[in-house]
């Protein structure tokens, strides 16, 4: 008898350890939404559309969350999202390119569900200017350019090219281009022109002397 009170009570026993084990597990495992629902707050959900300011088109990728929470969506490709929030929680709406909206639902809110159209506004960013470059710093990058060494067959060709004695043959050698030889036709005609129209000019001590030889009679016939 004593040995099946003693079984008895050490069933008892365990059987109190696995309930308060039970009940410590439901404590933990409970939910936040379930948590936060014994201290006044309610479960919404949070139902939507997101916009391009007042006009139709819808904003993809944008991030609808609860702060300093896990709760959190991001809105379809035609801009729709849903999520699961609490009576007074402030919801955010945050893309790039636009500026971040709130919405907070009141904590007296009565309905189960909240739904909304959310206008984004864009904004612009004026981004830092970058300088990439395959060095470090920009001091890196002067050294290795004072460092380069050109290949030795493009050396050798450069200096050839601007040696006197080859510039010398090239001008000697090398005829002229269609312009050249059409600005030198051009001169030429004009000098002719000039030619063709210029008045011999007459020493006047010449003239003179003409004038002595027909007196003296030089030019009568002998």
């Amino acid at each position: 008898m004593k040995s099946y009170l003693k079984a008895l009570d050490s069933h008892v026993k365990l059987y109190k350890v696995v309930a308060a084990t039970i009940v410590i597990l439901l404590a933990f495992t409970a939910t936040p939404e379930q948590a936060k629902a014994q201290g006044g707050q309610r479960v919404v959900q949070l139902s939507g559309f997101v916009t391009i300011g007042d006009s139709l088109y819808g904003v993809s990728n944008v991030s609808v969350y609860v702060p300093k929470t896990d709760r959190g969506v991001q809105t379809n490709r035609y801009g729709f999202f849903s999520l699961p929030v609490l009576t007074g929680d402030t919801v955010v709406f945050s893309a790039l390119g636009y500026k971040k909206q709130t919405l907070v639902i009141p904590r007296t809110y009565p309905s189960s569900s909240y739904s909304i159209i959310m206008q984004m506004q864009e904004e612009a960013i004026e981004l830092a200017e970058v300088q990439v470059i395959p060095w470090a710093t920009e001091r890196d990058f002067k050294e290795a350019v004072l460092a380069l060494k050109l290949p030795d067959e493009g050396r050798s060709a450069a200096n050839k090219n601007v040696d006197p004695e080859r510039l010398k043959e090239l001008f000697a050698t090398v005829p002229m281009d269609g312009n050249s030889n059409s600005k030198v036709f051009n001169q030429h005609q004009q000098i002719q022109a000039q030619n063709r129209y210029l008045i011999p000019t007459i020493s006047p001590f010449a003239v003179l002397k003409l004038i002595d030889m027909l007196r003296n009679g030089e030019f009568k016939k002998k």
